[in-house]
C-alpha cells in the first residue's frame, strides 16, 4: 500500500490513532525540553539550556535526514515503529536524566580540560537521541498522513504547546526532574496509543506507570553543580550541612549550615581595619539554582553586628536621610535588611524573586524569624521591576547588592543571561519610587578600577538614566567608592550631592581605609570619573579606550554582563584559573561550532554520501530553500520573543513556558485553518508574508510600550497579555508548513 505521496505505509494505520498518538509524543517532548532547561539551569547555567533547544531541534532533523535516506522505515508494521520509537524516546529521557547526575559537567573548564569537553559532546549527543526518537515518530506519522497534514500539525502543535504549558505545574508538583520522567511516561503513554497489540500495550503502560511512580521520588536524585556554581565554591571552601532543599518551576533552593567556624572572615566589601573581635560568621548560606551564594546570619538575639560597621554597605547610610524608609530589591539571606535596621531605617521593604527563601526566613528559621516578622520589616514574593511599577510608595533609599552580578563575576558565563535590574530603563523606575533627598544605593563587583567591568558599567547607566531626566551634570549626582576587597558602593541621587555629604563620604572613606573613584568636586579615578562626566565623543573614545565593555545597557540590550569584545577574547589574562574571564564567550563560540559540526555530521553528510534519486534535484531545491528558511525564521521568533518577555513575564521559565505554549498552540490552529486555503497556495503564502511583515513592525515597535504600560500589573493580565500578543503570529506562521507539504508533494 503507498499513500498519495509515494511513500509506502504498510498496514493501515487510523488517522486518530495517528492524531493520538503525536499528541502525545509532542507532549512529552515539549515537557521534556523544558523539565531538562530547568535541571541544567541548577548543573551548569541556565543560558546553556538554550542549547537544547537546538540539541533538540538537531536529534528532529537527524530522523528525517534517516527517513529520506532509508524510506522502508515503518513500511512494513508503522504502528510497531511508532511504538518502538515511542517507547525508546522514554528509556531514553530517563537515561538522559541519569547521565546528568552521574556525569558532571564543568562548562567553564571545557577549554583547558579534553576531559571536559568530550563529557559536553556526550551531553549533546544523549540530549539529542530522545528527540531523534520522537521526531522519528512525528515525521513517519506526517508521511502517512500527508493528505491530512493540517490536522495532524494541528494536533502536534497543541500537544506541544499544552506540554509545555503545564510543565510549570508539573515542576512545581514533582520537582524538574520528576517533570522530565513524567514527560518519559507521557512518551510510554503514545506507545500504548500507538500499539497495535495488546501484550505491547500492556509493557507500554507497565513502563508509564513506572516512570509516573518514580517522578514522585525524582527529588532525591543527587546533582552535582559545576564547579564555577556558588554552591560549589561553598562546598571547597568551608564546611557546609544541607538544611533545606526545594525544587520548584523557578528555583532549586538549598539552605546549608556553615559548620566550619575556623576560617576568618571573608566578606568581601569589608575594610582592612576590621578588628578581628567583630568577626561573626553566617549561620547559614542560601543558594539559588546553585548560584547566587547569600549570607544568612543569626539575628534570633537580634544582635548589633560590629563587624557591618565596616562594610561598605554603610557607605549609603552616611549621607541617607535620617530614619529612612528603604526598599531592598534582591533580599536574597536578609542581611542587606539586617543592615539598613542597624544603621537607624524606621521601614524595610524586601523584594525577593523566591518565595521559598521568604518562608524560610519568615517562618521556618529559628535565627530569622523573630527578626523579619517584625513590624518595621516586610518581605513580599516578586521581582524587582515589576514591584517598583506597581507601588505608589515612595523610598528615601532603594538598595541592590550584587543581584546576580557575583555569580556572573566569578562564573565568566553569564554572557546571555539578561538582566533587566541594571538597565537605563530600570534605574528611571528606581528614581521615580525614590521620595526627595532619596538615594539609589549599588553595592556590586569590580576588580581593577582601571579596566572596570560591573562597576564601571552601573555608572554609564547611571549617567545616562539621569541625562534622560534632563540633568546636564549628572557627575554631581554619583559617587563611588572601593572597598578594596571586590565591592564597590556606587550612590546616585536625583538632587546634587551637598558639600557636607562630599566631606562625610571623603572622610570615611579616610578612616576605613576605603579609596573614592568619584566623589562630585574632588578628583577620583580618571576612568570612573570619566563615566560620570563625558560626554560625545570625549565618552566614545574613553568607551573605546577600556579593556572591556562598560557602555549602558538598555532593556531591549540587557546583557549586563557581556564585558569581552569578540575580537580580543584571547587576550593575555582573559582566561585565567579564577574564571573571571572571557571563557563565557569562547564556550559560546565552542558551542555553536560544535553543533554545526554535529548537524553537518549526522544531518548533512549522509544526505550527501547515500545520495537517492530525487533529493537533490532541481526542482526540490526550491522545497529546501523554503523549509529552511521557514525553521530559521521561526526559531529567531521563538527565541528573540521569549527573550523580549522574561522582564514582563518576571521570571525566564515563565517566559519559557507562556511564549512556547502560545506559539504552538496558534500554530496548530493556524495549521488547522490552512485547509481553507488548499489549492490557492501561491495566494495565501504571499499574504502571509505580507502579514508576518506586519506583525514584525508591531512586535519591534508596538509590544515595547504595551509592555512598558502593563509592567507593573497582575501577572495573570501579562500572561493573558502574552496570549493575545502571540495569536496573529501563531496563526500566521501555522498556514505556512502545511501548505507548504502540500505544494512539496506535488513535486516530491
Amino acid at each position: 500500500m503507498a499513500s498519495d505521496t509515494g511513500a509506502p505505509t504498510g498496514p493501515e494505520t487510523s488517522h486518530r490513532v495517528l492524531f493520538a498518538g503525536v499528541f502525545w509524543v509532542a507532549f512529552a517532548t515539549l515537557l521534556a525540553e523544558v523539565a531538562i532547561i530547568r535541571v541544567l539551569s541548577y548543573t551548569i547555567w541556565h543560558h546553556f539550556g538554550y542549547i537544547l533547544i537546538s540539541t533538540a531541534l538537531l536529534g528532529y532533523g537527524a530522523s528525517g535526514t534517516l527517513i529520506a535516506l532509508r524510506p522502508d522505515i515503518g513500511s512494513a508494521d508503522l504502528r510497531r515503529t511508532l511504538t518502538t520509537c515511542s517507547l525508546l524516546s522514554a528509556i531514553s529521557v530517563a537515561g538522559l536524566l541519569g547521565f546528568i547526575a552521574a556525569v558532571p559537567l564543568h562548562p567553564m573548564k571545557i577549554v583547558e580540560d579534553p576531559g571536559q569537553f568530550a563529557i559536553f559532546l556526550g551531553y549533546l549527543v544523549f540530549t539529542a537521541v530522545p528527540f531523534f526518537f520522537s521526531g522519528l515518530a512525528i515525521t513517519l506519522a506526517l508521511r502517512q498522513a500527508a493528505d491530512r497534514v493540517d490536522r495532524l500539525y494541528f494536533w502536534d502543535l497543541v500537544g506541544a504547546g499544552l506540554g509545555g504549558g503545564s510543565a510549570v505545574a508539573l515542576m512545581n508538583w514533582l520537582s524538574p526532574p520528576g517533570a522530565a520522567l513524567a514527560a518519559a511516561a507521557g512518551f510510554a503513554g503514545a506507545a500504548a496509543v500507538f500499539a497495535a497489540r495488546e501484550a505491547r500495550r500492556v509493557v507500554s503502560l507497565v513502563l508509564a506507570g513506572v516512570f509516573v511512580t518514580a517522578s514522585f521520588f525524582a527529588s532525591e536524585i543527587t546533582f552535582t553543580p559545576a564547579q564555577s556554581k556558588h554552591l560549589a565554591m561553598l562546598m571547597a571552601l568551608v564546611g557546609i550541612e544541607s538544611r533545606h532543599t526545594s525544587w520548584t518551576a523557578l528555583f532549586r533552593t538549598d539552605l546549608v549550615e556553615e559548620v566550619d567556624v575556623r576560617i576568618g572572615c571573608r566578606e568581601m566589601g569589608m575594610s582592612a581595619k576590621m578588628e578581628a573581635d567583630t568577626c561573626v560568621r553566617p549561620r547559614y548560606w542560601f543558594a539559588h539554582d546553585g548560584s547566587a551564594g547569600a549570607p544568612v546570619y543569626d539575628t534570633s538575639a537580634r544582635p548589633r553586628y560590629a563587624l557591618f560597621d565596616y562594610h561598605i554597605l554603610r557607605v549609603p547610610y552616611l549621607v541617607a536621610t535620617p530614619e529612612p524608609r528603604v526598599l531592598v530589591i534582591g533580599v536574597g539571606g536578609g542581611r542587606d535588611v539586617l543592615v539598613a535596621r542597624q544603621f537607624g531605617a524606621s521601614h524595610v521593604t524586601g523584594v525577593e524573586l523566591d518565595p521559598i527563601a521568604i518562608d524560610l526566613l519568615n517562618d521556618e528559621l529559628e535565627a530569622t524569624r523573630d527578626f523579619f516578622r517584625d513590624p518595621a520589616v516586610e518581605l513580599v514574593a516578586g521581582e524587582g521591576r515589576h514591584y517598583v511599577r506597581a507601588t505608589d510608595r515612595l523610598f528615601d533609599m532603594i538598595q541592590l547588592t550584587g543581584v546576580d552580578t557575583l555569580a556572573a563575576e566569578y562564573s565568566g558565563s553569564y554572557v546571555l543571561a539578561e538582566n533587566y535590574l541594571y538597565t537605563v530603563e530600570a534605574f528611571l523606575d528606581y528614581f521615580a519610587r525614590l521620595a526627595p533627598g532619596g538615594m539609589l544605593s549599588i553595592a556590586t563587583g569590580n576588580l581593577s578600577a582601571d579596566q572596570p567591568r560591573a562597576a564601571g558599567r552601573a555608572v554609564s547607566v547611571a549617567q545616562e538614566a539621569l541625562r534622560r531626566m534632563g540633568i546636564e551634570n549628572p557627575e554631581r549626582h554619583i559617587a563611588v567608592i572601593d572597598s578594596k576587597r571586590l565591592y564597590v558602593g556606587i550612590m546616585v541621587r536625583r538632587e546634587p550631592f551637598s558639600e557636607a555629604q562630599v566631606a562625610a563620604l571623603e572622610e570615611w572613606a579616610k578612616e576605613y581605609e576605603f579609596r573614592p573613584l568619584h566623589l562630585p568636586g574632588r578628583v577620583g579615578h580618571p576612568v570612573f570619573d570619566g563615566l560620570a562626566s563625558a560626554v560625545g565623543g570625549e565618552r566614545e573614545r574613553l568607551l573605546g579606550g577600556l579593556r572591556h565593555l562598560v557602555h549602558a545597557t538598555v532593556d531591549d540590550r540587557p546583557f549586563f554582563f557581556t564585558f569581552y569584545r569578540w575580537t580580543g577574547l584571547f587576550e593575555p589574562g582573559h582566561i585565567t584559573p579564577s574564571h573571571v574571564t572571557a571563557l563565557g564567550q569562547i564556550v559560546l563560540a565552542i558551542l555553536i561550532i560544535a553543533l554545526t559540526l554535529l548537524g553537518a555530521l549526522f544531518i548533512l553528510l549522509p544526505l550527501f554520501v547515500f545520495r537517492r534519486r530525487g533529493i537533490f534535484e532541481a526542482r526540490s531545491l526550491g522545497v529546501l530553500a523554503f523549509f529552511l528558511s521557514l525553521g530559521f525564521g521561526f526559531m529567531l521568533f521563538e527565541i528573540s520573543l521569549i527573550q523580549r518577555f522574561v522582564l514582563f513575564l518576571g521570571y525566564p521559565t515563565y517566559s519559557l513556558t507562556v511564549t512556547l505554549s502560545s506559539l504552538l498552540v496558534f500554530l496548530g490552529c493556524g495549521s488547522y485553518l490552512s485547509k481553507r486555503w488548499v489549492g490557492r497556495e501561491r495566494v495565501a503564502l504571499p499574504l502571509a508574508v505580507v502579514a508576518i511583515g506586519l506583525l514584525t513592525l508591531f512586535y519591534t515597535s508596538g509590544l515595547p510600550i504595551i509592555q512598558d504600560a502593563l509592567l507593573g500589573t497582575h501577572i495573570a493580565l501579562r500572561v493573558v497579555t502574552t496570549v493575545l500578543v502571540l495569536m496573529p503570529l501563531g496563526l500566521v506562521l501555522g498556514m505556512f508548513f502545511p501548505l507548504g507539504i502540500r505544494a512539496a508533494a506535488e513535486i516530491h
